[in-house]
């Protein structure tokens, strides 16, 4: 049915002012991925018109919509993978960056040690601290984090992961290492994904060899 031009001149021009911001804000946000099939990053203006489309969604305090914070921040620090994992009619089936999927199977390595080690016998951790040097117990299984200077990278998708929720929205999500560390942790995936993917068992977690072999790839080959 077709409203006539009386009745439609009757709407709120408020109204109206707010569905077509919300069209455009809603247009722009879908963008992010046109424009991403062609380049990495967006353009200083890009992300100017984007921003700025934040600013009046939330001066116009539209509701049951798109979050502008979340969004302007996404933007303006290329986090574009967590749009997709914020929205997922935005998902086109594109792999999430490696430094994503690094810092995701870290941080749930991290967790999966303390699963396992809560769950070992007296017994197993005294083998366990015999078998790992300068092993400290609980102490030696909390994440540390990325290094603040030379891995900023990672604590940006720490905050929007934790922004998200994910992993319980854990403070430790955004720690700061002081040290590199990101060549640690991809030696430690190496002896962890394939037992995790091998031998996890619920309930007790990986076996206490895989323990034992994860944590002491800490070290380098070199230096053991």
């Amino acid at each position: 049915m077709q409203c006539s031009p009386v009745r439609f001149c009757h709407f709120n021009p408020q109204f109206l002012e707010i569905f077509m911001i919300a069209c455009i804000f809603s247009n722009a946000v879908t963008m992010v991925y046109q424009f991403k099939e062609f380049r990495m990053k967006y353009s200083q203006q890009e992300k100017l018109q984007i921003q700025m489309l934040c600013d009046i969604h939330r001066a116009l305090k539209i509701k049951n919509s798109f979050d502008p914070d979340f969004i302007d921040e996404a933007v303006s620090t290329d986090s574009y993978w967590a749009l997709r994992w914020k929205y997922p009619s935005l998902d086109d089936g594109e792999e999430d960056p490696e430094e994503v999927q690094l810092f995701v199977d870290t941080f749930d390595m991290y967790e999966i040690l303390q699963y396992t080690y809560n769950h070992f016998s007296d017994e197993d951790k005294a083998d366990v601290a015999e078998s790992i040097p300068h092993f400290n117990g609980e102490a030696s299984l909390a994440f540390p984090g990325f290094d603040g200077n030379n891995e900023t990278n990672y604590l940006t998708i720490g905050g929007m992961l934790k922004r998200m929720g994910r992993f319980s929205g854990k403070e430790e999500l955004t720690k700061n290492s002081h040290m590199p560390s990101v060549e640690i942790y991809r030696r430690m995936l190496e002896v962890f994904l394939p037992a995790r993917a091998k031998n996890w068992i619920h309930d007790v977690g990986i076996t206490k060899q895989d323990f034992i072999d994860t944590l002491n790839a800490r070290v380098h080959p070199e230096n053991r």
